[in-house]
């Protein structure tokens, strides 16, 4: 499984980025909204998780644009924030309030990537 995740916090994308290879899960990271739309269209994943809040955009806006791209389209999004807000939830897959341990982040990944492959 191959996760681009898109967080303005380095140091979380590191801790993730070893936790989830630690389970077979390969991660890509990204700081912005930018940075993550140039890897969306020129790399392949089989899930994006994104803060809710970037320097350059907002996560759920970030989700419709990558919904639009075609390599993307059988993806699931994962959204994560500090505000557990139920309406900002509705745009993604799966919604994980901050903080949270990276376990139950590869779960969630493995679960709703399982349901691509099953499908």
């Amino acid at each position: 499984m191959r996760v681009l995740i898109v967080d303005d916090y380095p140091g979380l994308i590191e801790l993730y980025d070893l936790a989830l290879r630690a389970r077979g899960i390969e991660v890509v990271g990204a700081a912005t909204a930018g940075e993550a739309m140039t890897l969306a269209v020129t790399e392949p994943f089989d899930a994006v998780v994104l803060d809710v809040e970037l320097p350059d955009g907002s996560g759920p806006e970030l989700v419709d644009r990558m919904r639009a791209i075609p390599a993307l389209a059988a993806s699931k999004f994962v959204g994560m924030s500090s505000y557990d807000s139920k309406e900002i939830g509705k745009r993604f897959d799966a919604f994980l309030p901050k903080p949270f341990h990276p376990k139950r982040l590869a779960s969630l990944l493995r679960k709703l990537t399982s349901r691509v492959i099953a499908a």
